[in-house]
This record gives structure tokens, sequence and C-alpha cells, in this order.
């Protein structure tokens, strides 16, 4: 069954570094193309089988989450972005590994990777700063999740272009000639493609007195206050974006999801750890020293899925080698030079 959504057109003009992750049509282990300096890997959990009493998913670098046995891979899922939309990246992020997860009875969907980190020299204030920037800055809370961990489908996307080329190309005529367009596409009837509708609504493509830009209409969100965790040795800023919508009958349809969840309001997390104490500071024994990334998306009748999220943070883990992890990195390059 396949559900139509309209996408809707944006009042306000996004800048150029306004993007959107989208769906790739593979599902092995793949590299479509780098992402900072770093890029991103596609890292399939199919071979870590589901147990009733709970199993673990990892990362190639033992970074660690243990679910219960609702959870498993999610094989709609894909990470990397659609070559098109590389020009308008945000770029101080570059993923190295991605594991995508789903539970199904819970209609959620979380995600485990790892990084570079763009943070270090900095401290938590730079970093609440960027997060808390409007949607119309190009950065912020809403757009990372939507690019990084909550895309549109890739065919809505590649459609979305080739809507876009029509009047551009019609325009050539009068460089100055404003035009803008809205796509439309069928959105599949799976939790990725549901939340990537609920976080971001679609994509406008404007051509106003020469200069172009593309738009997104972004759902309506409240974004708490962040919280500092500590777990495991590790340390976790987490970051809420709690919807205000409310689904309708026709959404839960449209998504196969159970009426009774009409009324319903999506959250997302997105937590951004690292062994204690969070690398702020410049430390020559753990350049390159990577972070940890917990991404969530939930839906509930009442938006606030914050427990929830917490008790999936607690069952991160790393291996002591993930500490120590900056030092070898030293040591290799002292060699090599």
């Amino acid at each position: 069954m396949r559900g139509n959504a309209v996408l809707m057109m944006l009042l306000t003009i996004l800048p150029l570094a306004l993007t959107v992750l989208a769906a790739q049509e593979t599902t092995s282990l793949s590299i479509d193309r780098q992402v900072g300096d770093i890029g991103v890997i596609q890292v399939q959990a199919q071979e870590q089988a589901q147990s009733p009493s709970g199993q673990p998913f990892s990362l190639r670098n033992g970074i660690t989450i243990h679910l219960s046995g609702g959870w498993g891979p999610d094989t709609y899922d894909r990470i990397p972005t659609p070559s098109v939309l590389d020009g308008r990246a945000p770029r101080e992020i570059g993923f190295s590994e991605f594991l995508n997860l789903q539970n199904l009875n819970k209609h959620s969907l979380l995600k485990l990777a790892s990084s570079n980190n763009p943070f270090e020299g900095r401290d938590q204030r730079n970093l609440d700063a960027q997060m808390y920037e409007p949607p119309n800055s190009g950065r912020g809370l809403l757009n990372y999740l939507s690019y990084f961990f909550f895309p549109p489908p890739l065919h809505c996307v590649e459609q979305a272009f080739a809507d876009y080329g029509r009047p551009i190309r019609a325009s050539k005529s009068d460089e100055d000639a404003d035009v803008s367009t809205a796509a439309s596409c069928q959105y599949l009837p799976t939790l990725p493609e549901f939340y990537s509708a609920q976080l971001s609504h679609g994509l406008v493509f404007r051509h106003i007195s020469g200069l172009e830009s593309v738009d997104s209409t972004w759902g309506k969100f409240y974004l708490p206050t962040v919280e500092q965790v500590e777990t495991n040795g590790l340390t976790f800023f987490v970051y809420e974006a709690q919807g205000l919508e409310q689904l309708t009958l026709e959404t839960t349809r449209q998504f196969n999801l159970p009426e009774d969840l009409q009324g319903a309001q999506v959250d997302f997390f997105w937590a951004i750890g690292a062994p204690s104490p969070f690398p702020f500071m410049v430390d020559p024994t753990h350049t390159n020293a990577p972070l940890i990334h917990v991404a969530y998306a939930g839906v509930d009748l009442g938006a606030n899925q914050r427990p929830v999220f917490m008790k999936l943070l607690e069952k991160v883990t790393v291996p002591p080698s993930f500490r120590a992890q900056g030092s070898v990195e030293i040591e290799r390059q002292a060699r090599r030079d």
C-alpha cells in the first residue's frame, strides 16, 4: 500500500547550507560518498541475530548498545546522502560508521554511530549555540537530524530536483526571473519514511534575483534545554526535538501505524558523547578520538519520551581500547612521519 503526501511550500528561504539526508537503494555495506574528512560507511546489523533475552549491537570500533529482543536491524533505512545534495551538506561532522535499528512493536528507530570530533578546542556553549540555531540558519538541531539521521527517501529527493529543473530552465531567458517550485512524492509505509515526513515536510526550490536556494517546511517542535548525562564512564550531551503536531487518522493509516496512535506526537533525540571527560579541551593523548552518537525517534500519546531514551542511553558501552584510540593514532602518525 502506498500513501500520498503533498510536500508543502516553505514561506521562508533557507540558505544553501540546508540539506536533508535521503534514503539509498541498497541494503549492503557500502561507502557512497565522503562527509567531511572521514565519510559515511553504512554498517548493517543483519548478522547480529535477535534473541528473546536481549542482544548487543556493535560498531566495528567496539561501541556497543545492549537492547531488548524487540530491537533488530532496520532493513529499510539507508545512510548515504545523494550526490546531488553534497554541495549543501554540513561539513563539520564526518561519520565513519553507522548502525540503523528499529523496534516495530514500539514504532521506534535508533541510530548508533561514530564520527570525528569537530568540537575540540571549543566548549559546551559553542555546542549549544550550534544546536539551538533557528532552522533558517541552515544549521541547528532540526537540520542535523534531517540531514544525518532521518532523511526523506531518495526517490523523493530525485523527483524534487527533477521538478526543480524544469521551471529554472524555462526562466533562463531572464536570469532575474523569480521561480519557485515544490515537489510531491509518494511515501512508502515504512518507519524511516514516516519519521522523515514528520520532521521535514518537504523541499521547495527557489530561484530569486539570480540566486538559487533550497527551502524546507519543518514540523512544529519544542526544543528543551540540553541535558548532560554521565553513564558507564561516558559523557553525553542530549538534545531533543519534541513534536507539537498530533498524528491524524489519515497519517496512521498511510504509514500502517495502529489507529489508536491518532493524536500521538513524535519525539526526536540526539546524544553526542565520548569517554569522560568530554574532549572539548585539546589533549594530545586523545587526538582523533571519535565521538559517539545515539539518535532516536519515537511516537506516543504525549511527546516526551525522554525516560525511554535515557534508558537506551544507559545501554551504551565502549571497550578499554576505545578510550586509548587517540594515543594509537598518534603512534601511527609518528611511525608514518
